[in-house]
């Protein structure tokens, strides 16, 4: 069972069904879908994706850029410059890219339907708990049904209930960090923008991103600053007029592009403190219900696949014993994606949000003329993706499921769906 449809619980039924395990993924939504705009694609993603079996079709969408970019948004001047060709590729095994997270949700999705006899999707159902018994697990519905299974997976994201029951801490409030996403079209973006680039614009307290997206048709804006909280919203409407003032510090370059959305979206962001444990028995938490993150790693998409690949990885080698699979899921994940949920909050005060003055230059100082193979070997421990995603792929295309397996799975048909 598998709570939560999202990225992450699709993600999980995906890699579970490439190692022979039947699933069930229960969303509360009344359909599957994604809400949200662009997201970024680093190498590690590419190889969840490609280990998952969708790489191909995420690819038809995404926009595979030359650079990720860092200006100085009070002179304009460029700090970083990380050439994402050939050298790059060579170095991570795949590219770098941007899309729209619809697009990877949709080929996750599509991957799920076209293996029917492994995957059951499930809309308009809301997991509200769960009871151990024995070695299997009852997931209680909110229609006060319930539906057994061998294991229960919580994907259901931040406000995950399995969560809830695993760990005990209850949501975070939103925490001063406020972003501003609007999605333009191409023609509308002021030509000396239209960069072929993750680009970012730093100053204090605030940082703009932006990307082209579906094949240049498309660019996404996102615009995050440290300030008072708004509200407890996510996805709410706001004007350029709440947004506007709040990077009236910036140069003429950025704020041009600021000034073109009649509309913004506004999202509170959330983070959690790593834990450590994710585990209870034959229950596990994956993606944000694990490692709630905040975005500046562009990471946690990514975090949540190789989450679902190591998932698919350990159930096979513990032969279907999901209480000793968890065990060593978790062994596998914790120290990784905890490491980017601590290393994401330290770029907003080590690089992104610095003070304007002495602090700035000295910031723009360490940057400057960074040769290439320097960024490389600093981003070497995220964009290099596990052992156990790297070989996924292989090990996955056409592997037949052990005897032993097969009797267990077949054994345990009623338990685990």
């Amino acid at each position: 069972m598998i709570a939560g449809g999202g990225i992450g619980g699709l993600a999980a039924a995906l890699a579970l069904a490439r190692k022979g395990f039947r699933s069930i993924v229960l969303e509360q939504a009344p359909q599957f879908g994604e809400i949200g705009a662009g997201i970024q694609i680093a190498p590690n993603a590419w190889h969840a994706l490609d280990a998952l079996g969708v790489g191909a079709l995420v690819k038809k969408q995404a926009v595979f850029i030359e650079h990720l970019l860092m200006f100085d948004g009070i002179s304009g001047d460029k700090v970083i410059d990380i050439p994402l060709d050939k050298r790059f590729a060579r170095r991570f095994g795949n590219p770098y890219a941007v899309t729209h997270r619809a697009d990877i949700h949709g080929s996750l999705l599509d991957g799920c339907k076209a293996l029917p006899r492994l995957i059951e999707l499930r809309t308009s159902t809301r997991v509200k708990g769960f009871s151990i018994e024995g070695r299997s697990v009852n997931v209680e519905l909110a229609d006060n049904s319930r539906v057994p299974g061998g294991a229960l997976v919580g994907a259901d994201g931040a406000r995950s209930v399995v969560r809830d029951a695993i760990v005990g801490d209850p949501l975070p409030p939103s925490t001063i960090h406020k972003c501003y996403r609007a999605v333009l079209k191409i023609e509308e973006v002021p030509k000396d923008l239209r960069f072929a680039a993750a680009t970012l614009w730093a100053a204090h307290n605030t940082h703009i991103v932006h990307y082209p997206l579906r094949g240049w048709k498309l660019f996404n804006l996102v615009a995050t600053t440290i300030g008072k909280t708004i509200s407890e919203g996510h996805n709410e409407p706001a004007t350029p007029e709440e947004v506007l003032p709040q990077f009236a510090h910036y140069c003429e370059k950025p704020l041009k592009l600021m000034r073109t959305p009649k509309q913004f979206t506004r999202w509170m962001l959330r983070y959690r403190e790593p834990v450590d444990n994710w585990v209870r028995g034959p229950v596990a938490l994956l993606g944000d219900a694990a490692h709630l993150m905040l975005q500046y790693m562009a990471q946690g998409a990514a975090m949540a696949m190789e989450d679902a690949v190591a998932l698919g990885v350990c159930a096979d080698e513990s032969d279907g014993d999901f209480e000793t699979c968890f065990l060593r899921y978790q062994e596998k994940r914790m120290v990784r994606a905890s490491r980017v949920q601590v290393s994401a909050n330290s770029l907003i005060g080590q690089i992104f949000h610095v003070p304007d003055g002495l602090q700035r230059m000295i910031r723009n100082d360490i940057y400057l003329g960074r040769a290439a193979e320097r960024y490389y070997d600093a981003l070497e421990w995220v964009f290099a993706p596990p052992d156990y995603v790297r070989n996924f792929a292989k090990s996955a295309r056409g592997r037949a499921r052990p005897a032993s397996a097969r009797r267990k799975a077949a054994s345990s048909a009623r338990a685990r769906p």
